[in-house]
């Protein structure tokens, strides 16, 4: 079996505009249209930094629905090589591989006809995939109504926050926003969900629940709406990072690792997680955010003994099922069988 390809089509970056000192919108020129997708959607980035190829997921920050060219809104982190790499380096007419979007879980279809009160919950840069889908609505969906909590450390902080404002003095009767500031002493917690949903209720039958954030921020809003009883198929959560864990066991070292329909096999070296003992970038099996994230290196266990890690990206139902996250698990018997899915 031949494994799978993804194109990378290489890209000329239009623009960079910076949203804060440590963010920066980066748009790319897409003459033959092959980026497409919809709000909310994803792309994968590859870059070479330091001579070695490094994929990674962005949220498009742009609304393909209003005909917008691609554009990725980067923010720096602490370790983060590949967002540090677009923030401080990249330049107008650099020339980046990206494929073509994606859709994850986040994903709400813009339509003319649609009347809905959609409820936002973001903070810090989960506000990118929000605003993709938040633009798009308030252009297209003149019956809709949206309300926004943002969290940011401080003012300054705030990605889009020019932007927020003019939508909603461009829009003060359909978009409101919320501001929480962390360096203030304020969450985004169980209180101040109750606080919004409260102090605007909804306008319309159909109301969607947009959350995306830090972990202990996903956890508690998803918690708290759940509580309330909101269901599933109106409750949208995008994660970015997953949860820490303690105490895993140890793997096993020199595991044999198989991918049986592509009779390819590899051994764990001390620590390996399964898709380094495949070969990593010469896997067969596809991967981009390499932190159980996107969840596109999954795989079905077949025979073995796996520690799953935190597959963020797997349901209940797919890790019942035997489904893995090969960026994250790592092999817990002397040989490991998979079939890619």
């Amino acid at each position: 079996m031949s494994p799978e390809v993804r194109t990378a089509h290489p890209l000329r970056i239009a623009r960079i505009r910076p949203e804060t000192a440590g963010a920066a919108t980066i748009t790319f020129d897409d003459p033959d249209q092959v980026v497409g997708g919809s709000a909310g959607w994803y792309v994968i980035v590859r870059v070479m930094v330091e001579g070695e190829e490094h994929r990674r997921p962005f949220s498009l920050s742009s609304t393909p629905e209003l005909g917008q060219p691609p554009a990725i809104t980067a923010k720096r982190n602490p370790g983060g090589l590949v967002s540090s790499h677009l923030v401080e380096r990249a330049r107008p007419g650099d020339v980046v591989d990206v494929e073509p979007a994606a859709a994850g879980g986040f994903e709400v279809r813009i339509g003319a006809g649609r009347r809905r009160t959609v409820y936002c919950f973001a903070a810090g840069s989960g506000i990118v995939p929000v605003m993709s889908i938040v633009r798009g609505v308030l252009a297209v969906e003149e019956g809709s109504v949206v309300h926004l909590l943002y969290g940011n450390r401080t003012p300054g902080d705030a990605i889009f926050g020019g932007e927020l404002a003019a939508l909603a003095a461009d829009h003060p009767e359909r978009f409101r926003v919320s501001r929480v500031f962390s360096g203030r002493g304020e969450r985004i917690d169980y209180r101040a969900v109750d606080r919004l949903l409260v102090s605007t209720p909804p306008t319309t039958a159909d109301v969607w629940y947009l959350v995306c954030g830090p972990p202990g921020m996903n956890r508690t809003v998803e918690a708290r709406l759940r509580s309330l009883g909101i269901p599933g198929d109106r409750l949208l959560v995008e994660r970015y990072q997953p949860p820490q864990r303690d105490g895993a066991p140890t793997p096993y070292d020199g595991a044999q690792v198989r991918l049986e329909d592509y009779d390819h096999v590899g051994t764990a070296a001390a620590g390996d997680v399964l898709l380094d003992a495949l070969g990593g970038p010469a896997s067969p099996l596809y991967f981009a955010c390499r932190s159980g994230v996107c969840g596109t290196c999954r795989a079905l266990l077949v025979a073995g003994d796996v520690d799953p890690g935190v597959p963020f990206a797997l349901t209940e139902a797919e890790q019942a099922a035997g489904v893995v996250l090969t960026c994250v698990a790592r092999p817990l018997s002397a040989e490991v069988v998979l079939r890619s899915c």
